[in-house]
């Protein structure tokens, strides 16, 4: 038989259980609950869709266009995120209704902390500064669960900065910069993503995609900017007024970057260049003198070389200066072979060998047809030039002249054609006498006139 004590016991414990639960329900606990977890499937729903698509596509896109962060990782952090927007507008809308919102706000917390540390987890590679983001969001966590993060927010917002006629608070600052990384990063995103998006259409050109995904970034950042400065509490019209000499300084000090970027855009409209086009340009510290463009930047044209370097060239010499494009309407290249043959040599017979030496040469043309000229009476040799068209440049040049070379050698050594080398003759138009002499014998030391006597 149960200890009447016990009953009693289990019966209190159980009335206390009660008024706990109809007090928290009061307090529309169970329905913040049911909320959360909501907003939880649906993100994980979104963010799971978004992750498929890209998963799906990411493979059409070329390697310098494709994500920074793989699109698994995107597809977690998207998740938080909207999770986080979700809570969020439920938290307001509780708000508004004046109903309790306390573990909703809470949830937002520990929600923006899980955001912060996933995002610095895929995209931070440096262990410092990954753990000091990390330190931080538990800081604030902590705060928030012991209620002390309004007296800590304003004490911060007590430290006020005054610099000309701006004056913030230490809190703006924090809030400012916090709200610009997070948005910077948003936008990084985003840009990303429209990366992806543009690449999958056909219709639209290399230069098109990189216009538009230009522009849009560039609008994002400007918003990005005043949405920042707006946490701060700052107006730009004030920051037009007292940062006008910085600005001025800054702009002169920047007016190269200013330039490239300009130059850039024009690229990009112009489109005097292209991806995939082959330039010549001076020789590199590797020795190479012509590549294609792989890349147009904001800053430099990215020119990859046939012995695997990358050149980066700043746009504005692509404006300011001459720039032989290989490929600017079609992918055929005319090449200039010189070579010489001895004044001894059959002129007419070497120019037949050099042509049909090039017959069955892969990727040079037939039509138009090779041709063989000579070019000057040389010092010691006849000099000619072969000039042949090739097509696809990019599949390298030297090892077209390489192959003609080699061929036009083993014709003309089997046909008897002379390739001279330099050499000079010597011709003595009188000759002068000369003697030669007989060295006198020195005398020996004992016959030496100082050892006599």
């Amino acid at each position: 038989m149960a200890n009447p004590t016990d009953s009693d016991s289990i019966s209190i414990f159980m009335t206390s259980l009660v008024q706990v639960f109809q007090e928290h329900l009061n307090q529309n606990v169970f329905l913040q609950i049911g909320i959360i977890a909501v907003t939880y499937l649906l993100a994980s729903l979104f963010a799971r869709k978004v992750g498929q698509y890209l998963e799906k596509d990411i493979e059409k896109i070329k390697g310098h266009m494709r994500f920074a962060l793989a699109p698994a990782h995107f597809a977690i952090v998207l998740k938080y995120f909207f999770w986080l927007a979700l809570v969020w507008f439920f938290q307001a809308l509780f708000k508004h209704l004046k109903m309790p919102q306390e573990l909703l706000h809470l949830a937002i917390t520990f929600v923006a902390a899980a955001l912060v540390i996933r995002f610095v987890s895929f995209y931070i590679k440096s262990t410092f500064w990954s753990r000091v983001v990390y330190v931080i969001c538990l800081f604030v966590v902590a705060l928030r669960v012991f209620k002390l993060l309004d007296s800590t927010v304003h004490l911060l917002d007590s430290m006020t900065i005054g610099l000309g006629g701006l004056s913030f608070s230490l809190w703006d600052m924090i809030e400012a910069v916090t709200v610009f990384i997070l948005l910077w990063t948003l936008a990084g995103s985003a840009n990303r993503f429209l990366a992806v998006w543009l690449a999958a259409s056909t219709t639209l050109t290399y230069s098109d995609r990189t216009l538009i995904q230009r522009a849009i970034y560039s609008a994002m950042l400007v918003v990005v900017i005043l949405i920042s400065l707006s946490a701060a509490g700052i107006h730009p019209a004030a920051i037009a007024v007292t940062g006008g000499a910085i600005g001025i300084a800054i702009g002169i000090g920047l007016q190269k970057i200013g330039s490239n970027i300009v130059s850039g855009i024009t690229l990009l409209l112009k489109k005097p260049i292209r991806q995939g086009d082959v330039i010549a340009f001076q020789k590199s510290f590797t020795g190479a003198d012509y590549g294609w463009v792989t890349q147009i930047g904001i800053l430099y044209v990215h020119v990859a070389t046939p012995n695997g370097s990358s050149i980066l060239i700043p746009n504005e010499d692509f404006v300011t200066q001459q720039i032989e494009n290989l490929s600017y309407d079609n992918n055929r290249v005319l090449l200039h072979i010189p070579f010489g043959i001895g004044y001894k040599s059959d002129l007419d017979q070497a120019k037949t060998l050099a042509l049909s030496a090039v017959t069955g040469i892969a990727r040079i043309l037939n039509t138009p047809e090779p041709a063989c000229l000579v070019r000057e009476f040389g010092d010691s040799t006849v000099n000619l030039e072969l000039r042949v068209w090739i097509d696809t440049p990019r599949d390298g040049i030297t090892n077209i002249k390489d192959a003609v070379l080699m061929s036009i050698w083993d014709s003309f050594h089997a046909n008897g054609i002379e390739i001279a080398f330099p050499q000079r003759d010597l011709h003595i138009k009188s000759a002068v006498p000369f003697t030669i002499f007989k060295d006198k014998p020195q005398p020996d030391a004992k016959d030496s006139p100082a050892n006599e006597g």
